[in-house]
């Protein structure tokens, strides 16, 4: 198994998200609202971030991060319980997929 890497992937794309442009925009809707990271305390609109309008996401901004053990095959990406599924949608259920970024640990992550 390799190792885990943090570097980029290489080039990077970027796309334009007009949801950036709106100045009024909350960030409690965004990765880094609240938690450790969190800006929505000190900056709740987009406009009220010193950098705007220079803001966006990043590839490497992780709002939820979970190891699952691979225990069966899922075809294309992973079928997870629901607890997990639960932790990674913020309890959106509903939803019934989402998009993620996996990375490989060792199984010593796992307790294996």
């Amino acid at each position: 198994m390799p190792p885990y890497s943090n570097k980029p992937p290489s080039p990077l794309r970027a796309t334009l998200d007009t949801t950036f442009d709106n100045k009024d925009g909350s960030l409690n809707g965004v990765a880094c609202s609240n938690g450790p990271n969190g800006l929505a305390s000190r900056f709740p609109t987009f406009g009220d971030i010193p950098s705007f309008p220079y803001i966006g996401g990043a590839y490497d901004i992780v709002w939820v991060m979970i190891n699952i053990t691979a225990i069966d095959t899922a075809g294309a990406g992973f079928n997870i319980a629901k607890e997990a599924f639960d932790r990674l949608s913020g309890s959106q259920v509903d939803q019934g997929a989402i998009d993620v970024v996996a990375n490989k640990v060792s199984p010593s992550v796992c307790g294996l």
